[in-house]
């Protein structure tokens, strides 16, 4: 019989993963129609701005935010919640000026003074909402968390679609902040209308300045690490734009998001999720939990790997449109490390909390400097972009699985297990890429190839995840 606290777990996660789920089918349902809606340089100068929004975004509460997940006490909370919104505006107004001052740059990466503009209001509303849903998850309100997600996605998927009926890209960038600006309502909203709503009366300038000095260790450690994570995600959107036009920009930021689909899901559900549970638990009580988590994920991803791989450029084509050749390739080419990243992007959270932020800070430090600096060595020297994007996975998988053996010795989590996760993965996925082989050489068509393949995968998902749900629930 499966312990409360294990019942929770899954209760949990389905609260916290609903949401994630719900708006990445709603956005891939649609992608097929607005990747015929937009253009390649549409989508690039889109990817440039979100690139630069989310990382100004993402650093402007100087990772406050993530204490105040951990702090119990409701007034203290109260005074640090008012700190970083205070810091988080402070940060927005250099970020202002940061944006003037590369104008040129910008430019050359296709963006006008009207689409900066935006940009910086949709680094504005992203740094508050990222400060409102911490407090959130603060409460175990994974709920709000997720239907503050799905109304995004929601907003943000209607607004492109309409806008792309008038044929201006720039409804790409409009519906990005439109959907982050209904977010940002509802988190202040259920902030606010909460059981555990911020104290108002106790607020004052020495107790919330005296907050954000005995949480400091956030913006030594985890501000490096944040910044450094997201230039391995972000920074190659303007080393290409560097080397290329905005439809190149274009073609990989989109093989990107596209590989990366799982990933935001894994992320926005089981990140809160264990970093509440860190927290308030432990760490090492974790480790069943998490083992089996790695496992499910691993098998759940190895046959997509195989179907991404086998059907490449000609999968794409099929599903996008011939304007979107090279994309299959580029997505072929990450999908393995996208795979590991849907495992390691939720498990920092997990040293964050027992204050091994230095790890965090070391391991990412070395990922992102080798892989960045591999995709910009090789297409420096003269390289394909192509064969740029091979040396960056290659950089990549190594990193992320030097992450999950450190994790789990840091944790004192068996690593046996993992090991054997991984040749189980690897097994699976080459069964799968041998299946589709042989269904293209028993005369099948590439159409009829492409459903078994899907249908294959996905049953293979189910499987898993029941396994998961059992395990957990």
């Amino acid at each position: 019989m499966k312990s409360t606290r294990e019942r929770g777990l899954g209760l949990s996660l389905v609260s916290s993963g609903i949401g994630p789920l719900l708006s990445q089918v709603f956005a891939l349902a649609l992608v097929p129609v607005l990747f015929r809606l937009y253009t390649p340089q549409d989508f690039g100068i889109w990817a440039a701005i979100q690139a630069g929004a989310i990382i100004a975004g993402s650093l402007v509460s100087l990772r406050f935010d993530l204490a105040l997940v951990l702090e119990r006490d409701l007034v203290a909370a109260s005074q640090l919640l008012f700190a970083i919104i205070a810091v988080v505006l402070a940060s927005s107004l250099v970020m202002a000026v940061a944006i003037v001052v590369s104008s040129s740059f910008l430019y050359v990466l296709g963006i006008d003074a009207i689409s900066a503009a935006l940009g910086w209001g949709w680094l504005v509303l992203l740094g508050l909402s990222t400060v409102f849903q911490s407090w959130l998850m603060r409460a175990g309100a994974f709920g709000s968390v997720s239907v503050a997600l799905v109304l995004s996605a929601g907003v943000t998927n209607l607004v492109q679609l309409g806008g792309g009926m008038f044929g201006y890209g720039i409804w790409l960038i409009v519906g990005s902040i439109a959907g982050q600006a209904a977010a940002l309502m509802f988190s202040i909203w259920k902030v606010t209308h909460g059981a555990d709503h911020p104290v108002w009366r106790a607020l004052n300038f020495e107790a919330m300045w005296m907050m954000l000095r005995k949480n400091k260790r956030f913006p030594q450690f985890s501000l490096p690490f944040t910044a450094l994570s997201l230039l391995r995600e972000r920074a190659p959107i303007f080393i290409i734009g560097a080397f290329g036009p905005p439809a190149l920009v274009g073609l990989y930021s989109q093989a990107w998001r596209l590989t990366h689909f799982p990933s935001g899901l894994t992320s926005a559900a089981l990140r809160p999720v264990f970093f509440h549970r860190t927290a308030t638990e432990g760490l090492t009580s974790q480790g069943r939990s998490v083992d089996g988590l790695v496992r499910c994920l691993l098998l759940a991803s190895s046959s997509w790997i195989a179907f991404v791989i086998y059907g490449d450029d000609a999968l794409f084509n099929f599903l996008l449109g011939t304007q979107w050749q090279g994309v299959g390739l580029l997505a072929a080419s990450l999908v393995m490390p996208a795979a590991l990243f849907t495992i390691t992007n939720w498990m920092d959270r997990l040293l964050d909390a027992v204050g091994r932020q230095d790890v965090n800070l070391k391991l990412e430090m070395i990922t992102g400097i080798s892989s960045v600096g591999a995709l910009w060595g090789t297409l420096a020297a003269g390289g394909s972009l192509f064969r740029a994007v091979l040396v960056q996975s290659a950089a990549l998988v190594l990193g992320y699985l030097g992450f999950l053996w450190v994790c789990y010795g840091i944790a004192n989590w068996p690593r046996s297990g993992l090991i054997k996760s991984l040749c189980a993965a690897v097994a699976m996925g080459g069964s799968m890429y041998a299946f589709l082989i042989a269904l293209g050489n028993l005369l099948f068509s590439q159409t009829e190839v492409f459903v078994a393949g899907f249908v294959t995968a996905g049953f293979a998902n189910i499987v898993v995840l029941l396994f998961a749900w059992k395990e957990l629930r």
